[in-house]
């Protein structure tokens, strides 16, 4: 599952769009996502068209409708998961080399 966070960035002169900020150029309201941009917006910049621009995106491993079941870990993105395992078992280990240290 992929899920956009609303702002791209143009290939072309590294232009930033930010949805919070909008672009006043164009004339576009802050709070509106990249996506829902008209497909003849242009970069402010440089002018480069809607396409030359790329937006940033997070992967959410697993599938897109299985995202509300379990208790939280459908949500976690890959590396986020990959922390939680190695972390739970560093800290087993780190408590199993504790308990030689009582005797």
């Amino acid at each position: 599952m992929v899920i956009g966070s609303g702002s791209a960035t143009c290939k072309g002169c590294g232009y930033e769009y930010k949805p919070e900020k909008g672009d006043p150029d164009f004339p576009v309201a802050p709070g509106t996502t990249f996506q829902s941009l008209p497909d003849d917006y242009t970069c402010p910049i440089c002018g480069a068209p809607k396409k030359k621009f790329e937006s940033r995106v997070t992967v959410v491993a697993g599938f897109a409708e299985n995202q509300q079941y379990g208790l939280g870990g459908n949500s976690m993105t890959e590396s986020q998961k990959s922390l939680l395992i190695y972390g739970a078992l560093a800290l087993f280990f780190i408590l199993f080399l504790g308990g030689y240290a009582l005797e």
